[in-house]
């Protein structure tokens, strides 16, 4: 199905109970989405305001010209860590070099999806081997979970890349952890663990960011570790991204990798929230929708957004109703950004890692590794030389993605002479 210019103008007109249900998952989803937004610009390698930047507009212009009302757009885990793993090799993080390149980053993997969409190549896209997107899904979260140790426990940072690097890291500091934010950190991602198994609807993130954020106060704690410091107050101006030929050629390969990851979680989303409303979505439009989103981070100084699989299941959970749930989440951003960003400076980024640990958490599926191993041979050599690939080679994931596609074709090819 060809994707629709102007979708917003087909949702249905609202009644009062209707209306209140929107709002009220729209300011649920908020409550997330803001602590979620500050630790994903962490995970990106850019400052904390960038992520609430990215959970305003883009989140609009995602419910404006997507297809599933209950989609929740904004920064994600898996997206954030692609743009630093993209960016890693070119320019120092949190540099004005890297923000550049990642406003680029943004715009080139919008405009392929936004491409991909006008031209109806959803289904096509939607034909990667599960088992490739498996292995490489529970790597990356691998690597982001390794990749937050030294801001979760005050350990130094490792000097390499990976897994393996941050492993030896952890060794190489004698469990010297600075214990102060060791604190912060072991027990935030402990309270939001729980609280997700024993009180589900509970908004934890933002519970345990308040509260964590007036001990740090109380305790004077920017003394012993890091904090999210001051923010810019106001909203994100309208600029177009200055565009360099050669960064966007050293870029691609991170365009092309991001824009068909986000696709992937985006589709996983988008059916599950179907299955659940039993209301159709199109795979096009959906498309067109994340890269004009995608387009919108760019122009307000941003980085890549996706679909995000939590709190679209939260928003679902919630009540929501239309696309409008989104737009309330973004204005309550947006007022977040204009009259508290003063009330985040104690913030202690250990607590921004806890909240990535435990989002990225719910990415990995080791019994689902094992079961495809057992029972589809071929299916779990993807999945695994995937997952082994994507870790060997981290940051440069997109050469696990490679690697799994090649081993893919491989065993469709020697299924095809059995």
């Amino acid at each position: 199905m060809l994707p629709s210019a102007w979708p917003f103008l087909s949702w249905p007109r609202l009644q009062g109970p209707q209306i209140r249900a929107d709002l009220i998952a729209g300011a649920s989803v908020a409550v997330v989405a803001i602590p979620q937004s500050l630790a994903y610009a962490q995970l990106a390698g850019l400052p904390p305001h960038l992520g609430l930047y990215a959970a305003f507009v883009p989140t609009i212009v995602a419910a404006l010209f997507g297809s599933s009302a209950q989609l929740s757009t904004g920064p994600v885990a898996l997206t954030s860590l692609l743009t630093a793993a993209s960016l890693a090799a070119l320019a120092e993080p949190g540099t004005a070099p890297y923000l550049m390149l990642a406003v680029l980053l943004a715009l080139g993997s919008g405009v392929l999806q936004l491409i991909a969409g006008v031209i109806s190549l959803g289904r096509f896209i939607e034909r990667i081997p599960a088992a490739l997107m498996l292995g490489f899904v529970n790597a990356a979260a691998l690597v982001i979970v390794f990749s937050q140790l030294p801001a979760l426990l005050g350990v130094p940072a490792a000097r390499g890349s990976g897994p393996i690097s941050a492993i030896s890291a952890l060794l190489q500091s004698g469990g010297h952890l600075v214990p102060a934010t060791a604190a912060f950190g072991l027990v935030s991602l402990a309270a939001l663990l729980l609280a997700r198994r024993y009180l589900p609807s509970w908004p934890a993130a933002l519970i345990v960011s308040v509260v964590a954020t007036l001990l740090s106060q109380a305790i004077d704690y920017q003394r012993l570790g890091s904090v999210v410091g001051d923010l810019p107050p106001g909203l994100p101006t309208l600029a177009w991204p200055s565009i360099d030929l050669a960064s966007a050629s050293s870029l691609m390969s991170g365009m092309v990798l991001i824009a068909l990851v986000s696709f992937i979680e985006v589709t996983s989303s988008a059916r599950t929230i179907a299955a659940r409303t039993g209301k159709d979505w199109n795979v096009n439009q959906e498309l067109v929708g994340q890269g004009l989103a995608k387009v919108a981070a760019s122009l307000f100084a941003a980085f890549p957004v996706s679909g995000s699989f939590s709190r679209s299941a939260l928003n679902l959970g919630a009540g929501a109703i239309t696309a409008w749930s989104s737009i309330v989440c973004a204005v309550l951003v947006g007022i977040a950004l204009v009259f508290a960003t003063g009330a985040l400076h104690h913030l202690p980024n250990a607590v921004l890692a806890a909240l990535i640990v435990s989002a990225v958490l719910n990415l990995l599926t080791p019994l689902e590794l094992l079961k495809l191993a057992r029972f589809d041979r071929a299916a779990g050599a993807t999945a695994w030389v995937t997952l082994f690939a994507t870790l060997f080679f981290a940051p440069k994931i997109h050469y696990g993605l490679i690697v799994g596609l090649g081993v893919s074709a491989l065993m469709s090819a020697l299924g095809r002479r059995r």
